[in-house]
């Protein structure tokens, strides 16, 4: 049996503000499962994002206008700042 999805209003973010690569926002619409682990794959990509631009990137999920999930996610030892090169 398939678990129930929801669709949430999600966000990257760096510095309070939507992350912006190569003119593409990092927001918009994802749907994703009930559960426990239903923002298992928003942290998953904040993580990979932090690694790319070497800085903590924040994750955010609204429901309805109502924040119901955030997180940060800092980069592995030795990600370079690429917005410092």
């Amino acid at each position: 049996m398939r678990p129930h999805m929801n669709e949430y209003d999600t966000e990257l973010l760096v510095n309070g503000e939507v992350i912006v690569l190569d003119g593409m926002p990092y927001q918009g619409r994802t749907v994703l499962p009930e559960g426990p682990e239903r923002f298992a794959c928003l942290e998953r990509w904040a993580k990979g994002v932090a690694e790319t631009l070497g800085e903590p990137v924040t994750w955010r999920a609204t429901e309805k206008g109502e924040l119901v999930g955030r997180g940060t996610v800092q980069p592995g030892p030795g990600a370079q700042n690429r917005r410092a090169l």
